[in-house]
């Protein structure tokens, strides 16, 4: 016979590093390009829901969180230029579905979309050294380019309920499908492909507010 599990309402804080960097191309022009990662930090809040369920291997959820994320990237040169970088802060808010399966020790994967909306950009200085035109350069352009976006997200990782509290260790990746460069026409050589991606992982404590049977 069946039996069920209560529901779980977890409210939690996380915080972690990762590393990101851009795609950046042109749909009919040749970029050159050389983009390296650049480090960052994360943390936010979020809500992860379980439902009343079975005592099934997989049972599943939902959460919703609000996030803190550095995203940039690194560009170096062929001439003796002094290496790029450029560091742009958002504000996410992340929908995902996740799945689970084990006793004290709760393995999961989630996936899910999210918004993303520009908090403060640091640029360093453009480059202009004489060799700089045989490499193509972009910079995001507060004038011209985009302050909201959006993308997808996978995540995996554990979580286990003790007396204090639940911990969570995550590793995620992030894709932003939205180009943060704004190309315009795309006669113009302006680059109308530029994602942000980012990989990392994060600690999370959670407290639950859920019932129990």
């Amino acid at each position: 016979m069946q039996t069920s599990v209560a529901q779980k309402t977890y409210v939690g804080v996380k915080a972690g590093g990762h590393a990101s960097s851009v795609f950046i191309e042109h749909t009919i022009f040749n970029l050159n390009t050389r983009t390296t990662f650049l480090s960052g930090a994360s943390g936010g809040v979020f809500v992860k829901y379980l439902p009343k369920v079975g005592n099934s291997f997989l049972n599943s959820g939902i959460q919703l969180g609000v996030n803190y994320v550095q995203k940039g990237w690194k560009q170096t040169f062929l001439s003796n230029e002094p290496t790029y970088s450029a560091r742009m802060n958002y504000l996410e808010i992340p929908l995902e579905g996740f799945g689970y399966f084990g006793g004290k020790n709760k393995f999961f994967v989630s996936a899910g979309f999210y918004m993303e909306f520009l908090m403060s950009v640091s640029l360093d200085a453009e480059p202009n050294g004489d060799n700089i035109p045989a490499s193509d350069f972009y910079t995001y352009d507060e004038s011209r380019d985009n302050e909201i976006g959006y993308g997808a997200r996978l995540g995996g990782g554990v979580f286990r309920d003790l007396s204090i509290g639940t911990f969570q260790l995550e590793g995620f990746f992030s894709y932003t499908f939205s180009n943060f460069i704004d190309a315009g026409d795309l006669t113009t050589e302006t680059p109308d492909i530029s994602n942000h991606w980012v990989v990392g992982a994060t600690v999370g404590y959670m407290i639950n507010l859920g019932k129990k049977d």
